[in-house]
């Protein structure tokens, strides 16, 4: 690959990742919101419909980034997959969040079935191939975590924005929406399909474009004819890779923490905290600027450092920074003084939003540094199987991506149903009992995953000398 990429084409090509953060937004924060206490479908079978999805997900997700390792046509190999998924991909969001006509619990149980596995199948489409490109592009050791970066910076703003339009423009207080109940505003939720399905369409064709003229100067695929049984062989062959497999068990556990209680966000806005919309509508824009500053800092940060110690580190400190507002306010009612400030103050507003930068500033660089070392397990099993398997590796990526906005909202489903959550449209008083039920859940279990998450990655072994090392031996330019 060329090695003068520039910064403006990382900017462009990464711009991409603005559509997962989209897609883990209509799957993370709002969809158990909008199906379970708007629309009245049952906590567990909203689980079951989305386990189902995932199912297929397990499947495709390898079969795709090893199918586009291996695909020749006049475009290469990526884009010919991106191209075909992208509008389709963000129909598909539109429909999630589509007003039914028929809101029995089976019509509702289908609908969510049918639109997961049709929205995840077509992310599969576009995100792994568009990933497969980014190692193409940059092979060094230092600026694959700006790669990262930019990736990372861009997946949460297009996060930030849904989240900011939601609660600044669709969420409107009505004589009957009013206060916190203004989350439950039915009229809001199919807007918000519509601003995911236009912002996924036009991430993804700048992203696609701006890497096309590229296609001439990627790898092209072993020329050999395709035998099925090879296939499956040298899939298995390449997911032995060990690096690979202890960054992949490290992001599901870590995505399974993050999509969980990211999936609990609307139901502690409404019921634990007591927020509405218009006083938590500043949270996704002033949430940018740690972002921002991770997705620009992390990489001159972590320069010279190991890419492994470095990520640990910020998973350990954010370990006690993001649930410490929960363990604060759980902790009020055993001590003699007030700890934590109450419900509707200004300073509950400032010290939830402190905590917040801070533990999205130290999530995100770790997180972004993780990403830059899978990027490194792409030559490290090119020494082993003799094939650059981006699609397959980075495959991992796009399924833990799925995992964020999957397995946790099922997982959330049978709990909210454990814990009383299976009321439509209820009042506030009503769900105090389940919030805090759900609070102590978070308290202890967050950071039990975050710990498992941390104590995999211990065992990853490629260095900034054995990526070079390996370049070396590979006779891969440096870019």
């Amino acid at each position: 690959m060329s090695n003068n990429i520039s910064n403006n084409t990382l900017h462009l090509y990464t711009l991409g990742s603005g559509a997962v953060g989209v897609k883990n937004l209509l799957f993370g924060s709002w969809l158990l919101v909008y199906f379970n206490q708007i629309l009245g479908l049952e906590p567990l079978l909203a689980s079951y419909a989305l386990a189902i999805a995932l199912v297929f997900d397990a499947i495709s997700d390898p079969l795709v980034g090893a199918w586009s390792d291996r695909f020749k046509s006049k475009w290469g190999r990526r884009h010919p997959f991106v191209y075909l998924a992208i509008i389709p991909f963000g129909l598909s969001a539109y429909f999630l969040y589509s007003i039914p006509t028929d809101t029995s619990q089976t019509a509702l149980f289908i609908k969510l079935l049918i639109a997961s596995i049709l929205l995840r199948t077509l992310f599969t489409f576009y995100e792994t191939p568009r990933a497969a490109i980014g190692p193409e592009l940059i092979t060094d050791y230092e600026r694959r975590n700006t790669l990262s970066g930019y990736g990372v910076l861009y997946g949460n703003m297009g996060l930030g924005i849904m989240s900011y339009a939601m609660l600044a423009f669709f969420l409107v207080e009505t004589e009957t929406f009013s206060g916190s109940r203004a989350f439950l505003n039915p009229e809001a939720y199919p807007k918000f399909g519509l601003l995911a399905c236009f912002l996924i369409i036009a991430f993804g064709l700048v992203s696609s474009l701006s890497t096309h003229k590229y296609i001439p100067d990627m790898v092209e695929p072993d020329p050999k004819s395709f035998k099925f049984s090879e296939f499956w062989k040298e899939i298995i062959e390449s997911l032995s890779n060990r690096n690979w497999l202890v960054l992949f068990t490290a992001g599901i556990i870590l995505a399974l923490n993050v999509g969980i209680f990211s999936s609990l966000d609307n139901y502690f806005s409404i019921y634990f905290w007591q927020w509405t919309p218009e006083e938590i509508s500043l949270f996704p824009i002033i949430i940018a600027l740690p972002v921002v500053l991770a997705g620009f800092f992390a990489a001159p940060l972590a320069k010279g450092k190991s890419k492994k110690n470095f990520a640990i580190g910020l998973f350990l400190i954010n370990l006690i920074v993001e649930p410490m507002p929960i363990w604060l306010r759980l902790l009020d009612p055993y001590v003699p003084i007030q700890i934590f400030p109450e419900n509707g103050t200004d300073a509950l507003w400032w010290t939830i939003i402190i905590f917040l930068c801070v533990g999205y500033f130290l999530r995100t660089a770790g997180w972004i540094l993780v990403i830059s070392m899978v990027y490194d397990v792409v030559e490290d099993g090119q020494l082993t199987t003799g094939r650059r398997d981006e699609g397959l590796y980075l495959s991992a990526n796009g399924f833990i991506q799925k995992i964020i906005s999957g397995l946790g909202v099922v997982f959330v489903g049978f709990l909210l149903e454990f814990v009383g959550f299976d009321v439509k449209n209820p009042t506030i008083l009503e769900m105090q009992e389940p919030i805090y039920r759900l609070a102590f859940f978070q308290a202890i279990l967050g950071p039990i995953l975050t710990l498992a998450s941390i104590s995999c990655m211990f065992f990853y072994n490629i260095s900034k000398s054995s990526h070079e090392e390996a370049l070396k031996s590979l006779e891969i330019e440096k870019d």
